[in-house]
C-alpha cells in the first residue's frame, strides 16, 4: 500500500499538470479569440462591408458565445471540461482558415457564429476548471489565469501583424496561426479535468437552501454591473475596431493595423500580472479611480492623435487602465450583502459580458451613421463614469482603503 507521502507527492505532481494546463488553455483562448482581430480589416475589405454590415457579423460571435455558454454550462457536468476545452479547440482550428478566406458574407456569418460558440464554451469551461484547480492550491491563481489569457491574445495579435506584414497572405497567415491553435491545444487539452464535480461542491449543495427567493438587484449590483459593461465595450472595441479606425481614418496599411490591439494587448497583459501589487500600493479605491482615468485619456488620445502613432500610445493607455477594473469589481460584488452572491454574480454577469459580445456590434451601427471617432469619444465619456461611481459601490473590506 503506497505511503501517506508517496501520495501527497502524487497529488502536488497532479495539481502542478492541471494548473500547467489550465494556464496553457487560457492562452490559447486569448491566442485563438485575437487572432481574428489583424484579420477584421482583411474581412471589412474582402466583402464590401460597411461599418453597420461588419458589426452585424461581429455580432454573430456574441450570438454564438451567448448560445454556447448555458449549453456548455449544462454539458460540463456529463462529460467534464476536457471535452468541451477539446471540441472548441478543433473548432478554432477549422475556422480560422474559413475566416482568413472566405468570400461569402453569409457563409462567413455561419462561421463566426460557430467560433463564437467555441469562445463562450471554452470560457465557460477553462473558468470552472480554474476555480477546481484554485482550490486545490495553496495560493491564489485567477489573476494569473487570467493574465495568460491576456498574454495569449497579445503574442497571436503580434504574430498575424507580423505574418501580414512580411506579405503573407490573410488566408496564409490565419494556416499558421491554426496550427499554433492545435499545438497548444495538444499540451493543454489531455490534462483538462474529466470529472468537476467533488466534494466540497456536494457539500454545499447539500447545505444550501432548497429555494431562494429571486428579487430585484439591489442598485449598487446594477451600478457594478454598468461599470464592468463600460470596461468590457472598450475591449470589445479595441479587439473587433482598433484595425478599422486605424486603416479608415489614417489609412493604414492593413498589414500593420493590427499594430493598435498589439499595444492595447501589451499593457493590459502587463497590467494583470502586476494587478497585486498595484492593489497593495494604491489601494482598491484608487485603483479603480486612476485605472478609468489613464484608460479615458487612452481613448482620448485615440480620437485627438494627429497621426496613427500616438493612437497606438492611446490604446497603451486604454490596455493599462482596463487590466485591473473588472476583476477588482467582481471581488466587490463577491464582498457585498445586498444580494446573494451567487444572483449577484450572475447579474453582473450577464451585464458585462453583453459589452465584450453585443457592444461592438453596436459600435458599428453606431459608428455607421456619426462616426468611429464620435463613438470612441463616449466611449472616453463613459470610462469616466467608472471613476464617479467608483465611491458609491465601496463595500466590505476594501471600503476602508
Amino acid at each position: 500500500m503506497p505511503s501517506s507521502k508517496t501520495l501527497n507527492t502524487k497529488f502536488l505532481y497532479k495539481t502542478h499538470i492541471q494548473r500547467r494546463a489550465t494556464r496553457l488553455s487560457f492562452f490559447n483562448l486569448g491566442f485563438a479569440m485575437a487572432s481574428w482581430a489583424p484579420l477584421i480589416p482583411f474581412v471589412k475589405q474582402r466583402l464590401g462591408l460597411d461599418h453597420e454590415d461588419l458589426g452585424m457579423l461581429i455580432l454573430c460571435i456574441g450570438i454564438g458565445s451567448m448560445l454556447a455558454m448555458p449549453l456548455a454550462g449544462m454539458l460540463i457536468q456529463r462529460v467534464g471540461c476536457r471535452f468541451i476545452i477539446s471540441i472548441a479547440s478543433i473548432i478554432f482550428v477549422l475556422a480560422l482558415p474559413l475566416i482568413g478566406g472566405l468570400n461569402n458574407t453569409i457563409a462567413m456569418a455561419a462561421v463566426l457564429t460557430v467560433f463564437g460558440m467555441a469562445s463562450g464554451a471554452t470560457g465557460v469551461a477553462i473558468n470552472l476548471q480554474a476555480v477546481l484547480v484554485e482550490k486545490k492550491s495553496v495560493k491564489p491563481l485567477m489573476s494569473n489565469f487570467h493574465g495568460m489569457c491576456s498574454l495569449g491574445g497579445l503574442v497571436s495579435a503580434l504574430t498575424m501583424t507580423g505574418l501580414l506584414s512580411i506579405h503573407l497572405s490573410a488566408l496564409h497567415s490565419a494556416y499558421v496561426l491554426s496550427a499554433l491553435v492545435a499545438i497548444i491545444a495538444l499540451c493543454s487539452a489531455p490534462a483538462g479535468l474529466t470529472q468537476v464535480a467533488d466534494s466540497n461542491t456536494q457539500t454545499d449543495e447539500a447545505t444550501a437552501p432548497k429555494k431562494r427567493k429571486v428579487g430585484f438587484p439591489h442598485p449598487i449590483i446594477l451600478v457594478l454591473g454598468m461599470m464592468c459593461f463600460i470596461t468590457f465595450l472598450t475591449e470589445g472595441a479595441a479587439l473587433d475596431w482598433s484595425g478599422v479606425y486605424l486603416t479608415t481614418n489614417y489609412q493604414v496599411p492593413l498589414s500593420i493595423a493590427g499594430l493598435a490591439y498589439g499595444f492595447f494587448a501589451t499593457t493590459m497583459t502587463l497590467g494583470r500580472f502586476s494587478g497585486h501589487y498595484m492593489m497593495r500600493v494604491l489601494g482598491e479605491k484608487n485603483l479603480i479611480l486612476f485605472s478609468s482615468i489613464c484608460a479615458a485619456l487612452g481613448m482620448a488620445i485615440v480620437v485627438v492623435a494627429p497621426v496613427w502613432h500616438l493612437v497606438l500610445l492611446g490604446y497603451a493607455l486604454v490596455g493599462l487602465g482596463s487590466s485591473n477594473v473588472v476583476p477588482v469589481l467582481f471581488s466587490r460584488v463577491g464582498r457585498q450583502n445586498f444580494t446573494p452572491k451567487a444572483q449577484a454574480l450572475s447579474y453582473v454577469s450577464s451585464i458585462a459580458y453583453s459589452g465584450v459580445l453585443c457592444g461592438p456590434a453596436l459600435i458599428g451601427f453606431v459608428g455607421q451613421h456619426v462616426g468611429l471617432t464620435v463613438v470612441f469619444t463616449g466611449i472616453a465619456v463613459c470610462l469616466l463614469l467608472i471613476a464617479i461611481c467608483n465611491k458609491f459601490t465601496m463595500v466590505g473590506e476594501g471600503a476602508s482603503h
